[in-house]
């Protein structure tokens, strides 16, 4: 279920209203409902949901508004519902910890954060495994991890978010982004290539066009390095990727002309920007030459 599908559908008018049997979808679908602005079809989709749900609502209405105080409340009356017999559900209760974490860090709570957003990551893990929110809490500690310059447990943790599943493309899309972020800061810049490559085909197939085109032209840059025939193709190189051993040299920083071409090819009608038409140019020339 593509929440941002489901929006552009009930627009368009292809479908006149949304049900899910799925638990939480139609909570998803009004969260990207309201941060697109279509309030109208909050209010309609906001009749399907429990006490839980719309207490999360108006925390993500707070937080749009920059009210952290009403955030605050709201999370607290959401947590608090949660946890009663009557009304308890355990996936809502994780997510509303995760979103405690993030709003805490934001507002400099950083200890607070850190304990809440690995409560929900491993309690979402438990639960479900793979559930979008799971995906989320991961990407979150991460970050958290980051922020505070542990970049080795934050690769840790994306590492746990393998491109094989059970997680969503779009989780691991943004997973391999920002773990090639990190490993260029670490200078393991052909495990960065390897990462962006894999996160740039998971944005477009996932309809993630400006994430893509990023992804791709960082891949474009970092890979100008070197171009080469006799590089392995990225293909190859993902399918025969093995963890580096300690004291094991780097490798080398290359890419097959066949990769730049196709990747060129498919990023040149989409860039308009100074910046991303001048890694372009340069990616033309290197193969000219």
């Amino acid at each position: 279920m593509d929440p941002r599908q489901i929006v552009s559908q009930l627009i368009r008018g292809d479908i006149t209203e949304f049900k899910s049997d799925t638990i939480h979808d139609v909570l998803v679908v009004a969260e990207q409902a309201l941060g697109e602005g279509h309030h109208d079809m909050v209010d309609k989709l906001s009749i399907q949901l429990n006490e839980i749900e719309l207490e999360i609502l108006n925390f993500r209405r707070a937080q749009l508004s920059n009210d952290s105080e009403l955030a605050q409340e709201c999370l607290t009356r959401a947590l608090k519902i949660s946890r009663g017999g009557e009304h308890r559900d355990q996936i809502l209760e994780a997510r509303i910890r995760m979103e405690w974490g993030l709003l805490r860090a934001s507002l400099g709570q950083f200890i607070e954060a850190g304990i809440d957003l690995k409560w929900a990551m491993e309690r979402l893990g438990a639960l479900s495994e793979g559930h979008r929110w799971h995906g989320l809490s991961m990407l979150n500690m991460a970050e958290w991890h980051r922020t505070r310059g542990e970049l080795g447990m934050a690769l840790a943790i994306h590492s746990g978010i393998s491109r094989q599943g059970p997680h969503l493309i779009e989780i691991i899309s943004i997973s391999r982004r920002n773990a090639a972020e990190l490993l260029v800061e670490k200078d393991h810049i052909y495990s960065a290539i390897r990462n962006l490559w894999i996160a740039h085909h998971g944005f477009r197939q996932t309809n993630m066009e400006s994430e893509a085109i990023d992804a791709g032209l960082h891949w474009i840059d970092l890979g100008l390095t070197e171009i080469s025939k006799d590089a392995p193709t990225m293909d190859s190189a993902i399918h025969n990727a093995s963890p580096r051993s300690a004291g094991d040299p780097k490798q080398r920083v290359w890419i097959h002309p066949d990769d730049l071409d196709t990747m060129c090819k498919w990023i040149e009608p989409l860039v308009e920007d100074e910046l991303g038409l001048k890694v372009l140019d340069d990616a033309t020339q290197a193969i000219q030459s």
